[in-house]
């Protein structure tokens, strides 16, 4: 059964999002990380799955190869992402974390860490719980 979605409703969420996304290259700026938030989630991929393909990093953000190959290239100078030729394909790259971007990995998933306990702060445990099956009941698209 579907119902009329309240027309406040992805307003509010919208309002969450930029909310946090601001909060989050605050936080960023203020340690002095020249980083996006979409350039944590890309260190974030890469991190969790070390010797993956421009191309599987590109349908994990959606992407276009061409936008990741360019964040890439900026991610390498800046010595945070090092690409290496695949051993089984020669035409393909394999992606990896540098020490430093795994330093700044580390670093970017703090901040995230403190932006979200921030976020969700005036939320007691119960009501934290039920944001969380309720967001998890859009996404499925059934009653729980």
């Amino acid at each position: 059964m579907t119902h009329t979605v309240n027309p406040e409703l992805p307003q509010a969420l919208m309002k969450v999002f930029d909310h946090m996304r601001e909060g989050i290259q605050d936080k960023l700026c203020a340690e002095g990380i020249d980083l996006a938030p979409p350039d944590i989630r890309l260190l974030e991929l890469i991190g969790a799955d070390a010797g993956q393909s421009l191309q599987s990093l590109g349908r994990k953000l959606c992407r276009d190869k061409a936008l990741v190959t360019r964040k890439i290239r900026e991610m390498e100078e800046l010595g945070l992402v090092r690409r290496e030729r695949n051993p089984e394909d020669q035409r393909s790259f394999q992606l990896f974390l540098t020490e430093a971007g795994w330093t700044i990995e580390a670093r970017t998933q703090a901040i995230l860490a403190q932006t979200h306990d921030d976020l969700f702060a005036p939320l007691d445990d119960a009501q934290q719980q039920m944001l969380t099956r309720l967001l998890q009941q859009c996404l499925t698209g059934r009653a729980e």
